[in-house]
């Protein structure tokens, strides 16, 4: 079923439980009010017929019997009883009375009035002390009463019948005018393909809740346009960075092959191809680990892992990789509680980025001293690489975390592209923050930042 049909359908069955709910109140409320009303009048006969009948004189019997009869209105059926007291017995002589229940007279005699209906016949008893002998009832037929709620009836039933149309008419309007914004948005979305990634949705104005499913779905396509930009650069520079070694290492070949050579050619071209085929090795090793750093390492297992440890882990490698280097490490203010150095990580690729990031501030700034602060804010952990290495302009620094780019001025020093977008993609998927500060020739300094949400408390 459509959801235009179910918002008409919703609207139909809350408007008609609404109106059945509000006929059956006034319906209630009219019968009430009509019984209220018609046991009044015989009240004020059932009052008048036991003192007539309590009268000790026959023409004071006459006298309230025409003052009765000339003001006030005859009913339908009206019948008048009194139930008298037999001394001998001691009971009250209901013979003469009609055959109401007992908890009638029962009521009567108990509170001095008593009332009763069946199917619009009313009936009314009064008992007053004064008159001790006996007890008044009046009854009647309230004709007038009976049409008037069945006719009320008649017309609840209609206008209850013509309402669920009418709510149904009004609510496929309704779902509608509702659904129209989204059915637009479905139009345009399917007008968008691979081709036109660039366009996006008009309807994205506003604050309403259309609204923000139509920026929703701006912002996924400005992801995916993004993701395709990435991709078709990534394939062209990937294409590029492969071929040139591979080219290198086939001329190098053709070479050798063409002709007889000397054994100082040999060894130089197999040096040389050996050259090539390490910076081949590097490069795809360092797509593997970029294609292995993405969604599926959500579901990896988080360890535990103390970050002045690792970084003196890392340390240690830089030694073996970089005698002689310049790497100091820093903790600054080290806090009392050591959990609080402590991050839920996956420990392989936090070593894998921040090698990468110290590997760089130590190739660019030609062995130079760099420092490397780790500090516990209130609501952070803080490390800090610093460097006094060659530096990258602002222009570059808009970059440096896409894909094989190197800046301007780093084409004399070996390296892909690869390990900065890397390390800010570990970074990211652990819920932290990279950020690079630098002026060419003055050094760089990388700050990453950890939220307390990723720092065991």
């Amino acid at each position: 079923m459509k959801i235009r049909d179910k918002i008409a359908l919703i609207f139909v069955a809350v408007t008609a439980i609404t109106l059945l709910l509000l006929s059956i109140f006034i319906y209630l409320f009219s019968i009430y009010h009509t019984h209220r009303f018609f046991f009044t009048r015989l009240k004020v006969r059932a009052s008048i017929a036991l003192e007539a009948y309590s009268t000790s004189t026959q023409s004071q019997f006459d006298a309230v019997k025409e003052l009765r009869d000339r003001h006030l209105q005859q009913l339908p059926d009206e019948k008048e009883y009194v139930v008298k007291y037999d001394s001998l017995t001691q009971k009250w002589d209901v013979s003469t009375a009609p055959a109401l229940p007992a908890p009638f007279y029962e009521e009567v005699l108990l509170n001095g009035y008593a009332e009763y209906d069946l199917n619009f016949i009313h009936y009314v008893g009064i008992y007053n002390r004064q008159y001790s002998q006996f007890i008044g009832v009046s009854s009647a037929y309230d004709e007038e009463g009976a049409d008037q709620v069945q006719s009320l009836l008649n017309l609840l039933v209609v206008g209850f019948v013509l309402g669920c149309v009418l709510a149904y008419l009004l609510g496929r309007s309704l779902a509608y005018w509702v659904i129209k914004p989204v059915a637009d948005i479905i139009s345009e979305v399917n007008r968008i393909n691979a081709s036109n990634l660039d366009k996006r949705l008009t309807s994205a104005k506003g604050e309403d809740e259309i609204a923000a499913l139509a920026q929703t779905f701006n912002s996924m396509l400005d992801r995916l346009h993004t993701a395709f930009q990435l991709q078709s650069n990534f394939i062209s520079n990937a294409s590029h960075e492969l071929r040139t070694p591979l080219t290198s290492i086939l001329g190098e070949s053709e070479i050798i092959l063409s002709g007889e050579r000397d054994g100082e050619d040999y060894v130089r071209s197999i040096k040389m191809m050996r050259s090539e085929a390490e910076k081949l090795n590097d490069l795809v090793g360092s797509l593997l680990n970029l294609s292995q750093v993405g969604y599926d390492g959500k579901r990896q297992m988080l360890e535990e892992v103390s970050i002045d440890l690792l970084l003196m882990k890392i340390k240690k490698q830089i030694d073996k990789r970089f005698p002689g280097n310049h790497l100091n490490i820093v903790v600054k203010e080290v806090p009392e509680n050591p959990d609080a150095l402590v991050l839920m990580c996956i420990p392989a690729w936090i070593e894998l980025a921040f090698l990468n990031i110290v590997n760089n501030a130590i190739k660019y700034s030609d062995n130079k001293e760099v420092l490397v602060t780790l500090s516990v804010a209130k609501e952070e952990l803080i490390i800090r690489i610093s460097d006094l290495g060659i530096g990258i302009s602002q222009t570059d620094l808009q970059h440096v975390f896409e894909l094989f780019f190197r800046g301007s001025n780093s084409q004399s020093y070996i390296g892909h592209g690869i390990g900065l977008p890397l390390a800010d993609k570990i970074i990211r998927l652990h819920g932290g923050e990279i950020i690079m500060e630098s002026e060419p020739g003055k050094g760089t300094t990388v700050t990453v930042r950890f939220s307390r949400k990723q720092i065991r408390k």
